[in-house]
């Protein structure tokens, strides 16, 4: 039986969850808060949105460290480079720029202007 973990968010929060098909049906298995997330071979830099969100595949751009999002310089749908420079975060009154290290096709962005971010959160999903 196949089995396929998936990236949850609600109200905020991130889970993981690992999803087993039964006889045609699916069944969760397992579910683990943020902090029992460990980063994957495609996680570059991570964060929370406010609505409910799916992650079901793609690379991850992570929050390196914890801060402000002061503003985003791609949207959904866009086509990205590796090194591109896809938000601006600030962190102890210094604003950095955080680059994808991926290239392909901005999938979700799971933040706004103005939220704050805890390090490791996931950001945004390039597919």
């Amino acid at each position: 039986m196949a089995t396929r973990t998936f990236r949850i968010k609600i109200d905020g929060k991130v889970f993981e969850a690992e999803v087993e098909e039964v006889g045609g049906c699916q069944t969760t298995v397992k579910a683990a808060p943020p902090a029992a997330i460990k980063p994957t071979e495609k996680t570059a830099v991570a964060a929370p949105h406010p609505i409910l969100a799916f992650t079901g595949g793609g690379n991850l751009i992570n929050a390196p460290m914890p801060g402000k999002i002061v503003s985003l310089k791609v949207s959904k749908g866009q086509q990205v480079n590796a090194g591109d420079v896809v938000l601006i975060l600030e962190a102890m009154k210094m604003e950095q720029d955080i680059k994808t290290n991926f290239s392909g096709t901005v999938k979700e962005i799971l933040v706004n202007s103005g939220d704050t971010v805890k390090k490791e959160q996931s950001l945004i999903v390039i597919d």
